[in-house]
């Protein structure tokens, strides 16, 4: 039993631990990942992947990309937060899977937190990452094509050029709002702009701006358009932004 005892404990203690990584899928082509992000997910033993509950039901926009890559046969763990601005829910799972997390790495299993677009842009992956430093976990993060860069691209238009300032702003409300922004900034990107909609689409229309609406880009549900009035009695999904610029400049 003695010389069973101390293999057991030569056996925990030749554990190899990993650095865990942070991935990010970018905006929803599971084509539009790195190369390096879709070899960390083949390499991982473990793969946690967010999600959200809405109206009791959960869903999740990275699963697919996941199930694309034939990585379903891996250890996958959801963690789903309610689409509500109060946020008891959504630190309580943050806590959890940054727990979780940790047992898993002290288990030497080698671990990937993936999320949409990229990690440094409106993540629930930056909250995990605060409390993955307060453990003093090892953490790599791999970046990703961010939604707009993507919108962008569908419109084939430049976000900026020369000397053009660019403004990321999410949950616009108002109109004045939007000018505000235009005293400084050339280029505006509207994230989240569901939350506002209601309040802006009808002094939208009035406006002399040019517009580049994108919504669920990188899915068979993708829409593009230039015409605000096509959007304006639209129900506005989560995954969309609006890129607005105040002209349109010659580039020669």
């Amino acid at each position: 039993m003695a010389t069973l005892f101390i293999q057991t404990q030569k056996e925990k203690n030749d554990i190899t631990l990993h650095t865990i990584y942070g991935v990010a899928l970018g905006p929803g082509d599971p084509e539009l990942l790195t190369l390096k992000a879709l070899r960390i997910l083949k390499e991982a033993d473990l793969i946690f992947y967010p999600g959200s509950i809405q109206q009791g039901v959960q869903k999740s926009y990275v699963y697919p990309i996941l199930e694309h890559h034939g990585l379903l046969h891996k250890e996958l763990k959801g963690f789903f937060l309610e689409m509500t601005a109060d946020r008891i829910q959504a630190t309580e799972t943050y806590d959890t899977v940054a727990q979780n997390i940790s047992t898993a790495y002290r288990a030497g299993k080698k671990i990937a937190i993936v999320c949409e677009g990229d990690l440094s842009l409106y993540a629930s992956f930056s909250y995990i990452l605060a409390r993955l430093n307060t453990l003093q976990l090892p953490v790599t993060l791999i970046p990703g094509i961010t939604s707009f860069s993507l919108g962008a691209a569908q419109h084939q238009i430049p976000l900026s050029v020369l000397d053009d300032k660019i403004a990321i702003i999410p949950r616009v409300q108002t109109i004045a709002e939007i000018e505000h922004y235009f005293t400084n900034f050339d280029t505006l990107i509207l994230m989240k702009i569901r939350s506002g909609w209601n309040q802006l689409k009808t002094q939208l229309v009035t406006k002399d701006w040019h517009f580049y609406y994108c919504e669920k880009l990188g899915t068979s549900a993708a829409h593009v358009t230039t015409d605000i009035h096509t959007i304006v009695e639209k129900e506005i999904p989560y995954f969309s932004l609006l890129i607005i610029k105040k002209e349109n400049k010659t580039i020669q």
